[in-house]
């Protein structure tokens, strides 16, 4: 009895962690009368050690109660089985991962020790009494239980909320998940899916590029990547106490030959980093499945790369961390790499966090840089990817140049604007370094942050975000990263507010490169020469289905029904008629099916 009111309490305490909102009562219902159907068979039946089974029942569900909420905090949804082969990285992360801690989540774990004793004294009571029930009882009640559930299911699927309820509820989430996961099966969203020669050719046309505005500014020139770890946008030009929080990337954006692009958001899946670096180089939306460059390492690709080399250009990667992290090392030859510049090819002189500084990274990179450089005549391709500005910012006190106020010692907003100073310093350094090394008049330098920094979903950092910047600080401005192209020489200095993504990158620099794609598909546009307008739709934090378009933010449902939708206008919050909405999620919904498709069936590899 007690196992099951405990469990019944955190269930309670699961559904307002994980902000379910509608259909509440019958989430609550079947989460209930699953519970008391494990402990009724448990107790019912004939077998000796009941209490260390239901013991270890209860132990289980609490831990997957735990690891669900500490999941959701973070990326607003549930985690799925597939994510297991990912639980090697948690080590890794474990200081992030503590920032998710909370005194309501560790209370599905707090109880146990204490019922451990709790255990073996009732285990010791159920051997003495040792009750046997007569066959009606022990079947006889299970079976009811389990019969009442099917009938509520079958209910629910007549009256078409099968779906939005075990998109919510634990027991039949994570059971639906396993199913999936076993089969291959995957769940059926509203929209088209179908992908035929009409789609094909469609994405064939978008992906030929037109000559237009500052088309080829960049031809012949060495291209530098640079991929900054958790930068948003909120920073840059943000005085803080009369400090310049990024004076060297707001110098690049107003300097001569400086295209910034300040209406721009990150495209992820469940690969965090890595997905954000794929989806810019390839064009292609990640998955929801798997890190894409776990589950699609040996695809063909032909991302940017790829299309470099085909142009003459020896192309490299360079990252500061574990070549195994994140697949890279298997995933980045398909990416069409020839080399990967890791953690062991450094000098780890000084570190932060779990990797070297930015500052030694990018002043060793210039030796390799001028390597590259020296293969032949031809211009080069490098991706850098920083590491110091990793959640959850913890940098040593010797890199920590900002005055930061009190109230925000020690805190998400204080640790984050530290770790982002000191890496605009490490950046500017480099880019001095590159002057000096005879590397910077003939180089693109394209600099784009990879993800938010800081989480709105959590409710107390939402506010003290909101309270600091004077607006609410909602998913728009949590993924709304900064992109920056540098073509030195260039008589141009212009802020482009075009509405792109990530999945715009790869279009937008070959087209400053001078470059087609005759061999590649690419879902982005050139976001300098677009003629529709655009939008950005996103799957991860929000739902499937959820976009930005124009001043439009529509985001799907937890529980995956249309009409619970909300939709707002961007700079007032005003609220927007899902119904306008509708036409736009069933678009969006065929894209990703469209992206999928050629992702699970290696579509590329014919294409090529």
């Amino acid at each position: 009895m007690l196992f099951t009111i405990l469990l019944t309490l955190k269930t309670i305490l699961f559904m307002n962690i994980t902000r379910i909102k509608y259909n509440k009562p019958i989430i609550f219902l079947i989460s209930t009368l699953i519970t008391l159907f494990f402990f009724t068979a448990i107790y019912l039946s004939k077998i000796k050690k009941k209490q260390s089974l239901a013991f270890s029942f209860y132990n289980t569900v609490s831990i997957i109660m735990f690891i669900d909420v500490m999941y959701h905090s973070y990326f607003n949804t549930l985690p799925s089985i597939k994510m297991l082969d990912q639980l090697g990285q948690v080590g890794t992360v474990g200081a992030s991962v503590l920032t998710l801690l909370s005194f309501e989540k560790i209370l599905f774990l707090l109880d146990i020790p204490l019922l451990i004793i709790y255990s073996k004294r009732k285990k010791a009571n159920i051997r003495q009494k040792n009750n046997i029930y007569n066959k009606y009882i022990r079947w006889g009640i299970p079976t009811a239980l389990a019969l009442i559930i099917v009938l509520i299911l079958g209910y629910l699927s007549s009256i078409e909320l099968f779906g939005p309820v075990t998109n919510q509820e634990l027991y039949t989430y994570h059971a639906k998940d396993i199913k999936k996961a076993i089969t291959g099966e995957r769940e059926i969203v509203e929209g088209r899916s179908v992908f035929n020669q009409n789609d094909l050719q469609e994405l064939i046309t978008r992906t030929t590029l037109k000559d237009g505005k500052h088309t080829g500014i960049g031809k012949g020139k060495n291209l530098i990547v640079i991929q900054i770890e958790s930068l948003q946008t909120f920073p840059i030009d943000l005085s803080y106490e009369g400090q310049e929080v990024t004076p060297n990337l707001n110098k690049l954006i107003k300097d001569k030959g400086s295209l910034y692009f300040d209406n721009y958001y990150q495209m992820l899946g469940r690969g965090n980093t890595s997905d954000a670096e794929f989806v810019s180089n390839n064009s292609l939306y990640p998955s929801m499945e798997d890190p894409t460059y776990t589950q699609y390492e040996q695809n063909t690709f032909y991302g940017l790369p790829w299309i470099l080399r085909d142009h003459g250009y020896s192309s490299w990667a360079f990252h500061g961390y574990e070549k195994e992290f994140w697949n890279r090392e298997r995933a980045y030859p398909n990416q069409g790499f020839q080399r990967f510049i890791s953690q062991e090819d450094y000098n780890l002189v000084e570190t932060s966090g779990f990797g070297i500084t930015d500052g030694e990274f990018f002043k060793q990179s210039i030796d390799y840089l001028k390597e590259l450089d020296s293969i032949d005549e031809n211009p080069f391709h490098a991706f850098l990817i920083t590491l110091t500005s990793h959640n959850p910012y913890e940098i040593p006190e010797n890199l920590r140049y900002l005055n930061i106020k009190e109230e925000h010692e020690e805190t998400i907003l204080g640790n984050y604007l530290q770790s982002i100073h000191y890496m605009d310093k490490a950046l500017g350094d480099f880019i001095e370094n590159l002057k000096k090394e005879g590397l910077y008049e003939d180089t693109v330098i394209a600099i784009y942050g990879d993800h938010f920094g800081i989480a709105s979903i959590q409710d107390d950092v939402k506010e003290l975000m909101t309270d600091f910047l004077g607006y609410p600080y909602d998913f728009d401005e949590m993924m709304r990263i900064p992109l920056i192209i540098h073509v030195p020489g260039e008589q141009i200095n212009e802020t482009i507010s075009t509405l792109g993504s990530q999945l715009d990158f790869l279009p937008t620099i070959l087209n400053i490169m001078g470059i087609k794609n005759e061999k590649g598909i690419m879902f982005g546009r050139d976001l300098l020469n677009l003629e529709e307008e655009n939008y950005v739709a996103q799957q991860t934090y929000m739902q499937k289905g959820s976009f930005m378009k124009g001043n439009t933010m529509f985001v799907i449902s937890r529980d995956g029904i249309f009409e619970h939708s909300t939709a707002i206008k961007m700079d007032s919050r005003e609220p927007v008629d899902i119904n306008s909405c509708r036409e736009m999620y069933q678009k969006v919904i065929d894209e990703i099916n469209k992206s999928d498709f050629i992702l699970k069936r290696d579509l590329m590899k014919i294409l090529k």
